[in-house]
């Protein structure tokens, strides 16, 4: 009867202890919750939609130094001449200048509106990345979350067998059925069951801490991941398929990509930097002048009017031009070195994401027949015990082994499902509509 309680007390932990920590009459909240509270709320991402509305400014500042431009000055001067000590004359003269400037030709103009219109790609590039980063951070931080939660639950189970094993051992002691080594195996076993259900529960404060950093606020009723979900496939069921599609997709490839095409660009106009420039140019302005020694209304106002065009050329620039034409061609040089670098990490990133999601999948079906194995193991311990042919020092391996495959278990469920998630991400096409479907793998406690 005995054997009957223990295993299935241990049966039931095995298959709910997920979401025994949360309270059933509380509302659950989900992925896609947690992650627009994350949209709003993490400094991260919201740091990252600044910095792209402040790059989109780039293009109509570049666009205005080919816009025309006016400007008004003003002034009064006062000059008073004296000889001998008299005063023989002072003039005040009050004018202004109104001018405006039209570019006609200038060739660096153009390269800057073109450069900006990249910059302005790869900002909303890196935006894009940033959106996706924190899709990933939500998730594994969710995740872990509910990791350190089974964890918990199920070293609290571990803790509560080994004491009913520690209290059987010490019985039989008692009426001399075993001996003292049995009741020193079980108290060992339990000691080390109540530190670990204190290092878990130290965990679990951690990785809420460590959500509570996104979302701003601590997370409370998470729900959690289906005993029984299907994990899939990834498709197309290639790994260089998707290594082909992260070479042209990946957020940081395409940045770099633009900022290859920008120090291109960047030569091209260091080697403008000696062209000639054309502006028109419009110019009206005035002064009065008047002297106090002569009669009343002796001043006048006169007036200017100019129009012209302006040619301005460069002769010689000291040798700077050359040297920046210099610094730019070894910028370029070296933005094509990043630029292949980022390929190649996203080629790596995305065959290491594909293998947890195929490795993964397997392993998940390996620990599921190992955790009916570990299961089935102990209740044959459990009767063999009480037929004298196994001892307790048996039962509590056996049990150490059930509660260690449902960690691993569990722990590898959660990381296909990040890998699945990364591997999206690394190919630049990891959406909220991928959260969705991870959500729907949910289910409320």
């Amino acid at each position: 009867m005995k054997r009957k309680l223990i295993a299935l007390a241990i049966a039931s932990s095995v298959t709910g202890l997920a979401g025994s920590i949360i309270s059933s009459n509380a509302l659950a909240v989900d992925l896609i919750g947690i992650y627009r509270d994350a949209l709003a709320q993490d400094p991260a991402f919201s740091a990252a939609r600044f910095e792209n509305v402040a790059a989109q400014e780039r293009l109509p500042q570049a666009q205005a130094a080919n816009k025309w431009s006016a400007g008004l000055a003003a002034g009064v001067n006062f000059a008073d001449s004296q000889r001998s000590g008299l005063s023989t004359a002072s003039t005040t003269t009050p004018s202004y200048t109104l001018s405006l400037r039209q570019p006609l030709y200038n060739p660096v103009n153009d390269r800057n509106i073109s450069q900006s219109e990249l910059s302005i790609k790869s900002a909303d590039a890196k935006l894009a990345d940033a959106r996706q980063d924190l899709m990933v951070r939500v998730s594994q931080a969710y995740f872990d979350v509910l990791l350190a939660q089974d964890n918990t639950a199920l070293s609290a189970a571990q803790k509560q067998a080994f004491s009913e094993q520690l209290a059987q051992a010490k019985r039989n002691f008692e009426v001399g059925t075993s001996t003292i080594v049995d009741t020193y195996e079980a108290q060992a076993r339990y000691d080390l069951a109540v530190a670990r259900e204190i290092s878990d529960q130290n965990d679990l404060e951690i990785k809420r801490r460590a959500l509570q950093s996104i979302i701003g606020k601590l997370p409370d009723n998470l729900s959690i991941l289906q005993p029984d979900v299907a994990l899939t496939q990834p498709l197309p069921a290639n790994m260089e398929a998707w290594v082909k599609i992260a070479e042209d997709g990946n957020f940081s490839v395409v940045q770099l990509r633009t900022a290859f095409a920008i120090a291109a660009q960047e030569v091209e106009k260091q080697r403008l930097g000696d062209s000639p420039t054309i502006d028109a140019s419009a110019s009206v302005g005035g002064s009065y002048a008047s002297k106090s020694l002569l009669p009343p209304n002796a001043g006048r106002w006169g007036n200017t009017i100019g129009i012209g065009v302006n040619l301005n050329m460069p002769l010689y620039t000291g040798g700077g031009v050359q040297s920046r034409i210099r610094e730019a061609l070894a910028n370029k040089d070296r933005s094509e070195q990043d630029l292949e670098r980022a390929r190649r990490n996203a080629a790596q990133s995305t065959r290491q994401s594909y293998l947890g999601v195929t490795n993964g999948i397997a392993q998940v079906v390996a620990l599921q027949a190992a955790l009916t194995s570990n299961k089935a193991s102990l209740d044959s311990t459990l009767l063999g015990k009480e037929v004298g042919v196994r001892t307790n020092v048996d039962v509590l391996n056996a049990q150490q082994q059930l509660f260690q495959a449902r960690r691993d278990l569990q722990a590898a469920r959660y990381t296909t499902v990040m890998s699945q998630l990364r591997l999206k991400s690394a190919v630049g096409s990891l959406k909220e509509e991928d959260l969705a479907e991870v959500n729907r793998m949910l289910v409320a406690k």
